[in-house]
């Protein structure tokens, strides 16, 4: 009977991944019986064969590793962040945390949800064994040969089964304090302005109206962008402008991320390369590294030495067409050297996954095998080819895809180079959190997060007040302004009461998009968002410009052909098609366009009246500009959206934006479908 409960004592709880620990079973409330009511229940698991314990008041649950997004210059002890039923969850790895040696992770590996004062952190460990009630008379103070730096994280040392066990009894608040954390009431009594909206914030919620509350909140417009696998955001109201990549002039004794200066307009703009500042490796490398991963199957057929005869070497490169199959799916970009080394190797992975594939191949004599594996493994050669001149050719021509955004810094403007831009977008102030309680490092730092699609898609809100030093920032604006100091003085505080943040009051911001061969330009403030043309419903009876409606978050707009109302040639859409969404007559519309430039600032003295010999026409009344760039090199035709659409137009749209109730349900269930 003696044995029996020893064994009992021993066998682990159930716990079961995505729920609360459960308070103990049979075995765990005959243990008890034995601890003692004074007793305190301990959640185990194991960082390799070392065992640690944390309160089980303290653990909220248990949940299987998540799909995390990094975070930038973060302790490295921050695995990132992941969303929990809606809530942003910080993940710490453990064993960094103690300054173990990272290992790699298993299907037992666990993330503990540790919940102090309401704030949830995620803490990753190799696996959780048992729920155990131990009694105080269990509880060791720490040897006095760990009272150290470590030790502040440790409660006490349980000892069971007369010594044979010990458990590691940890502070769990300890834990999941961060490094030189400031109190959160401090930090949310002194916010930093530069850092935009923050959602999450009982004083900003109160603020708002019953029926702002009722559908959302607060809409905040976000310029959305990539870097390194992860989606950052700034707000529209700290993007002045985004521009081509150039060449900078290099600053003497500068940091490595700050690339050098450009001339923007007769003003000095310090550049930054965003992805050297987050200590990442370049965008080049890392797409030239992604490039060798998807060709390895191939290299590594070739270096087999096979004739590609054989029915496993075809089967290995049909697997080896797949790899890379998927990797060219997606990938793309807007250089055309490397388009069309892409497509390349597209056709030629294609060829070879057709040759490979053949069920006739099995009927094939030995001449005709041979012949086959002739032909394989020049395709092959011909892939691998392929493959090594893009790797050649992206440090040359990446910079194409990459875009600098020119934000407002403390008053001074900065150039950050990202890996593209994605979108414009409307978020609502409930899909907005408030930046995660994680220490960073190098300047960078969060204002918040927002999470879309149910919260799979977390966008990195960035907060622009310290991207870079501001007294470096200021002593590089101020080395090139005072070259021109002596011409600028005579102007005094005229000119300077026509700025705001760096930028003339005066400037129109601009969206500007192509069709075909032609730039135009939108103002900023008539755009809501921009998005990808997403699945659209062709409606019946409709005007010959609406291509249908489609669901925006809920909301059921018309979408409308800008090439059919600018009387040009069809075109297919593509991966650069976009939606730009307006408001025509106090309806939200999207307008299809080929592609989005960028969005730039232009002087009021660069834009001109349209020329009388295009402006009297009826079907010309929605020009309300022509702007010049680049000294007139380059021009953009500015538009009225308002008067996009004739009057006869806006009637016909207007029938089709208010149907009864009846039709829009069934174009909101034939989207839906």
């Amino acid at each position: 009977m003696e044995k029996q409960t020893a064994s009992k004592r021993l066998a682990p709880s159930t716990v079961t991944a995505g729920t609360k620990p459960a308070a103990g079973d049979s075995e765990t409330e005959e243990s008890a019986t034995g601890a003692g009511a004074d007793g305190t229940q301990l959640v185990t698991f194991l960082l390799k064969d070392e065992e640690f314990g944390f309160d089980i008041m303290s653990v909220q649950e248990i949940i299987r590793l998540p799909k995390m997004a990094k975070l930038p210059q973060t302790p490295p002890y921050v695995e990132g962040i992941s969303n929990l039923r809606g809530a942003v969850l910080p993940v710490f790895d453990i064993r960094a945390r103690f300054g173990m040696k990272r290992e790699a992770r298993t299907d037992r590996s666990r993330v503990l949800v540790i919940d102090i004062d309401g704030k949830r952190t995620g803490l990753l460990v190799d696996s959780v064994r048992q729920v155990i009630r131990v009694a105080r008379n269990e509880f060791e103070p720490p040897p006095a040969a760990i009272r150290n730096e470590t030790a502040d994280y440790i409660d006490g040392v349980v000892t069971l089964d007369s010594g044979k066990r010990i458990i590691i009894a940890l502070n769990a608040r300890r834990v999941c304090t961060l490094d030189g954390d400031a109190p959160a009431e401090a930090s949310a009594a002194h916010p930093d302005p530069s850092q935009g909206p923050k959602a999450g914030h009982a004083s900003a919620k109160e603020g708002h109206s019953q029926e702002e509350r009722g559908k959302g909140g607060k809409v905040h417009q976000l310029v959305s962008f990539q870097v390194g696998g992860e989606e950052f955001a700034f707000p529209m109201e700290h993007v002045r402008e985004i521009l081509r990549v150039q060449t900078p002039k290099e600053v003497p004794g500068a940091p490595e991320h700050l690339l050098g200066v450009l001339t923007v307009r007769g003003k000095i703009l310090p550049i930054v390369d965003l992805r050297r500042l987050l200590q990442q490796t370049s965008f080049a490398a890392d797409l030239a590294a992604a490039c060798q991963r998807a060709g390895g199957e191939y290299e590594a057929w070739l270096g087999r030495g096979g004739s590609g005869a054989g029915k496993e070497e075809l089967q290995q490169a049909v697997a080896a067409a797949e790899q890379l199959r998927q990797w060219l799916s997606a990938v793309n970009s807007s250089s055309q050297v490397l388009t069309e080394t892409l497509a390349k190797a597209r056709g030629l992975n294609e060829h070879l996954s057709k040759q490979a594939g053949n069920p006739a191949n099995h009927d094939l004599d030995a001449g005709g095998r041979e012949a086959l594996g002739k032909d394989i493994t020049a395709s092959v050669k011909a892939i691998v080819a392929s493959l090594h001149t893009f790797q050649e050719q992206v440090e040359g021509n990446i910079r194409e895809d990459q875009r600098i955004i020119v934000v407002d810094s403390n008053g001074l403007q900065l150039g950050l180079v990202v890996d593209h831009v994605n979108e414009v977008l409307s978020v609502q102030e409930d899909t907005m959190e408030g930046p995660p309680n994680i220490a960073h490092h190098g300047g960078v730092s969060l204002s918040g997060i927002a999470k879309l699609n149910d919260g799979n898609r977390l966008i990195l809100l960035l907060a622009t007040g310290n991207l870079l030093d501001h007294k470096m920032l200021s002593t590089i604006s101020g080395k090139t302004d005072g070259e021109a100091a002596s011409e600028e003085s005579t102007k005094g505080e005229k000119k300077d009461d026509k700025k705001e943040n760096g930028q003339n009051r005066d400037d129109l911001q601009l969206v500007t998009f192509l069709l075909g061969e032609e730039e135009y330009g939108i103002p900023i403030a008539r755009i809501q968002e921009i998005d990808r043309l997403s699945k659209i419903t062709q409606t019946p009876k409709a005007p010959r410009f609406v291509e249908g409606v489609t669901n925006l978050r809920g909301e059921v707009i018309p979408v409308l052909s800008t090439r059919t109302l600018f009387a040009l040639e069809p075109k297919a859409a593509d991966d650069h098609t976009r939606v730009i969404i307006v408001d025509l007559g106090g309806a939200k519309t999207g307008l299809v366009v080929d592609s989005v430039k960028q969005v730039l600032s232009i002087p009021q003295s660069n834009i001109a009246p349209p020329p009388p010999s295009i402006s009297n026409g009826a079907d010309s009344q929605f020009i309300s500009g022509i702007g010049k760039v680049e000294d007139g090199k380059r021009m953009i035709v500015l538009l009225d959206v308002a008067r996009v659409l004739t009057r006869i137009e806006q009637s016909e749209l207007a029938g089709l934006s208010r149907p009864a109730h009846s039709k829009v349900a069934k174009i909101r269930s034939a989207h839906d479908e």
